[in-house]
């Protein structure tokens, strides 16, 4: 068993890190796309937005929150980095290939084993 645990200044570096790892994607669709406020802020803050959407369409909706879950996301590209919602989808699916890129070039370098001795 492994136990990790890591606090201060590089448990923040490492959150920082990921919001950026994240907000990439979306912000390099959102300038392929031509939204109105391209920013990688907004990009950051449309992540945030869509996540509080989608948690509280758990909340409320329980089993139709599969469904309500992405439209947060679509309605947070929408407002807050200024597209229509033919753009917004056109977004997402531009920042979904770049995440499986990610995966793809990034998750070659994890290796994940099991280290137990079976008999």
């Amino acid at each position: 068993m492994l136990n990790l645990s890591i606090s201060g200044l590089p448990a923040l570096v490492i959150q920082v890190g990921f919001i950026v790892v994240f907000s990439a994607p979306v912000w390099i669709a959102s300038r392929m796309v031509g939204a109105d406020y391209p920013t990688f802020l907004r990009s950051v803050i449309s992540l945030f937005v869509g996540t509080i959407g989608a948690f509280v369409s758990v909340i409320v909706g329980g089993g139709w929150a599969v469904l309500l879950a992405p439209l947060s996301f679509l309605l947070a590209f929408k407002f807050v980095l200024g597209t229509s919602i033919f753009g917004s989808i056109m977004m997402a699916l531009l920042a979904l290939a770049g995440y499986a890129a990610m995966v793809h070039f990034i998750g070659a370098g994890f290796n994940v084993s099991n280290s137990a001795v079976s008999a």
